[in-house]
């Protein structure tokens, strides 16, 4: 893998433990975080170009809304198996849930399509690219994915992101196109965020 890979896996995790960790608003520099992020991996990275037809569309929408439905089972088993835990989760919500306008339109133009440009786009790309299996490439891919959320200090949503990294992974690898991803992790946060927040 090229140095700029690791120079970007490291950036993030800066920029990461910066936005979870700083009392620099979370949204200001999330924000400019995944900015950055995409820009990077836009230069250094060749994406597929493959068409999208109404059937890929709607297996986008569908796997935004399975994982938001994975995301509701799993906060009904947390609720009987780790109350404590999911109270902590419920906290981290509260500091990351989008309030102000501003913080919706930048989630959805800006932070959303800029994690799977980069995390898919650029990271589970070059993984690829060593692995002959593909199983392993989305595992390691989503593995990365997570570290860079663990100063969110909080085990549940780190599962949690695991589990997308794991989905989306999945899909990018099945279809070969990064907007099919970008659209599945809209229509989840979507769900999750603005229509029926689980916390």
């Amino acid at each position: 893998m090229h140095r700029n890979f690791y120079l970007l896996l490291l950036l993030v995790h800066i920029l990461l433990a910066t936005s979870f960790l700083s009392t620099i608003p979370f949204w200001v520099i999330f924000t400019i975080s995944f900015f950055l992020l995409s820009a990077a991996a836009i230069r250094f990275a060749n994406f597929d170009n493959k068409s999208i037809s109404a059937s890929n569309l709607a297996i986008a929408i569908f796997s935004g809304i399975m994982m938001y439905g994975l995301f509701s089972i799993g906060k009904m088993g947390s609720a009987f198996l780790f109350p404590n835990m999911l109270d902590e989760v419920a906290d981290l919500y509260m500091k990351i849930q989008p309030e102000l306008s501003w913080h919706f339109v930048v989630l959805f133009l800006i932070i959303i399509p800029g994690e799977e440009i980069f995390w898919r786009g650029y990271i589970q790309k070059n993984i690829e690219a060593k692995f002959d299996s593909k199983l392993v490439a989305i595992i390691i891919s989503s593995l990365l994915y997570t570290s860079a959320n663990v100063y969110t200090f909080n085990l549940l949503f780190l599962l949690a992101t695991f589990v997308g990294g794991v989905v989306w992974g999945t899909l990018y690898m099945w279809k070969r196109n990064i907007f099919l991803t970008i659209l599945s992790h809209l229509v989840f946060n979507l769900f999750l965020l603005v229509l029926f927040p689980l916390f």
